[in-house]
């Protein structure tokens, strides 16, 4: 029978927790967390709290999944890291995310108004058909209030999306489209280090490096969550540094991403440098990962108990915590009160959201991914261009008024109408 490890770590955390020695009470909550970092006492209490959060927001998944109620188990736990990195960036900076970004998608609600984040992951997790960004179909994190586009970020999927926004940002303001992005907006995507080797990933970063070789600007944060395993493969040790380290477009900084303090500081590196130059950066990230790949997985299958716990002695909540007491930040107790609390705002919003009805037809799941209608398209395709817009971009020599040509001919000069019609366009 497989061992409950959701339920080791959690115990493990509160005991930790209780043998901690709280150092000299400190109150001026705007100072370094510590001296060797820039991160204020404010933002790193901030930043454990969204760190906790998502801890629960992974046990919960776990617990309604028991109850044949929860139908995602893939979690953060060991990925804390990112929501340092959220608070790094502004929230107007779009970020395309790995599927363990549940601690960025909380810290980041909280630079924005409104929000419900713990909900809205709830929701997905239970397939609810209110879920905000998905309607039930998918777990997925994203939101648009949150500059989230919506990402399953299977295999590196979301990387060539990333590299594309990117590049439009600078280009729009070059053009005079019309953008709701700020003029000094970047954009981050995040992946694990098994789906750094996959062909889309590596496309989409030489891609970006090509582009930058040739001074143009390409915005671009790419964070890799290395936390030395895909599913159930290890990554070879010194594989993303040896990879991706030496590149000369791609400004690289890696940090310990079990150090809250550490992981921020490098946030602020590696985005500063995008900011300020355009050009990419690629934060490396050093992780573990916790609870398996998904409540399905049983990881005793490929690595030993002495493996098992020995990743878990490095939990970054932890290390974040104990930062926290020692410091004078807060106190053991208030922690222990904080976690329970937090599991108990869960726990009651995940029994809300299993109340929450499901999509039950095809026609419901089909209906909001298919709002292109063939009337729709004949009504969008009647759209007149101007005559004289045409005439000037094809010199006067209109594609109609030649002779017949080949299909690969005519597909460029459809792609030629649609640059005259759609003059934001850009075209690989």
């Amino acid at each position: 029978m497989a061992v409950n490890r959701a339920a080791i770590v959690d115990a493990n955390f509160s005991e930790a927790i209780s043998e901690l020695h709280a150092g000299p009470r400190r109150t001026d909550l705007d100072s370094p967390v510590r001296e060797d970092t820039a991160l204020s006492a404010r933002l790193a209490l901030e930043i454990f709290e969204s760190q906790l959060t998502s801890r629960h927001l992974d046990l919960v998944s776990r617990e309604l999944k028991a109850q044949n109620q929860s139908f995602y188990t893939i979690g953060s736990a060991g990925h804390e890291a990112n929501a340092a990195v959220a608070a790094a960036l502004q929230p107007t900076d779009m970020a395309f995310l790995h599927y363990r970004s549940a601690p960025f998608f909380v810290q980041r609600a909280r630079q924005v108004p409104n929000q419900t984040p713990i909900l809205d992951v709830l929701l997905g997790m239970v397939a609810a058909a209110d879920e905000p960004i998905a309607g039930g179909r998918h777990k997925v994190i994203g939101s648009k209030d949150l500059c989230i586009p919506p990402q399953t970020s299977t295999i590196a999927s979301q990387l060539p999306k990333a590299v594309g926004t990117a590049l439009s940002l600078d280009r729009t303001q070059r053009i005079g489209t019309e953008s709701s992005s700020p003029e000094d907006a970047i954009v981050v995507c995040s992946f694990g280090d098994a789906s750094a080797n996959h062909s889309t990933a590596t496309g989409a970063v030489n891609t970006a490096c090509w582009t930058a070789h040739q001074r143009l600007p390409v915005p671009l944060l790419f964070v890799c969550e290395d936390n030395g395993i895909g599913i159930s493969v290890s990554t070879p040790g010194g594989w993303i540094e040896s990879a991706y380290s030496h590149r000369p477009e791609l400004h690289y900084i890696q940090a310990d991403g079990l150090d809250m303090a550490a992981a921020y500081d490098a946030a602020v590196d590696a985005i500063d440098h995008v900011r300020e130059t355009r050009q990419p950066a690629f934060l490396h990230l050093k992780l573990v990962r916790l609870l398996g790949h998904a409540g399905s997985d049983v990881e005793q299958l490929y690595h030993s108990a002495e493996e098992i716990e020995a990743t878990e002695a490095r939990d970054p909540l932890l290390q974040s915590a104990r930062m926290l007491i020692e410091g004078g930040w807060i106190s053991p107790e208030e922690v222990a009160n904080l976690y329970q609390e937090i599991r108990e705002r869960c726990r009651s919003l995940g029994e809300e959201a299993t109340r929450r009805p499901k999509l039950t037809t095809a026609e419901e799941v089909v209906a909001v991914q298919a709002p292109i209608t063939p009337d729709a398209i004949q009504e969008e395709c009647a759209r007149p261009v101007p005559a004289e817009e045409r005439e000037s971009f094809w010199e006067g020599r209109l594609p109609e008024a030649d002779r017949p040509r080949h299909l690969a001919m005519q597909l460029n000069r459809a792609l030629g109408d649609l640059l005259v019609k759609y003059p934001q366009s850009i075209i690989f």
